[in-house]
């Protein structure tokens, strides 16, 4: 029994995914709603990804988590169902991965729910899988293209600041766009009494 949830656990996904919901968005939003936020001045640094790409990047990002969210919530309400937390199906799904489920840490009501739910968490993460490709294709991104520049976007402090500078100047664009449609929409009004 115990051998049959290692062929229906997929653990390397199942770090994965506890990997990629550890990774968080691009927290720094200072000034992104006051385009009026003085910028320092700074050294032009160049990157290797193109500035689009970047930008991309941040919403791409935005949505795989909104997907990660939805696809957690549904682990968490199967193992729920098996009277297990993710973090317990985690643990003995890292026991199993080691051969320790024997000696006592886990109960065999556990062991029996952890089998029983294998199959289930396996079900989840190909749906999540096939969501996050279909998104990164949508978005424009080969799996392996996301991965570079999460990858260096985790590591350089300068990307990153690069990026929130990126998206600071696409909100001021936005801010300015709605104050010009606002002014040609209170135009019209009052060109029409």
């Amino acid at each position: 029994m115990i051998h049959t949830a290692k062929k229906n656990v997929s653990l390397s996904f199942i770090l994965f995914l506890f990997a990629f919901l550890s990774f968080t968005t691009v927290k720094s939003y200072a000034g992104l709603d006051n385009p009026e936020v003085p910028e320092e001045e700074t050294e032009e640094v160049t990157f290797r990804f193109p500035n689009e790409d970047l930008v991309r990047f941040f919403d791409t990002n935005k949505e795989l988590s909104t997907i990660t969210k939805s696809i957690q919530e549904k682990m968490a309400e199967a193992a729920m169902a098996h009277n297990l937390t993710l973090e317990r199906f985690s643990q003995i799904a890292n026991a199993n991965k080691i051969g320790a489920l024997q000696g006592g840490a886990f109960t065999d009501a556990e062991v029996e729910a952890f089998v029983a739910l294998g199959p289930e968490v396996s079900n989840i993460q190909r749906e999540q899988q096939q969501l996050i490709q279909e998104k990164l294709k949508e978005m424009g991104f080969t799996p392996q293209s996301y991965q570079d520049i999460l990858t260096e976007y985790r590591t350089n402090q300068d990307l990153q600041a690069h990026v929130v500078d990126l998206l600071r100047e696409r909100r001021k664009q936005e801010i300015l766009e709605e104050r010009r449609r606002a002014a040609e929409e209170k135009a019209a009004e009052e060109a029409n009494n």
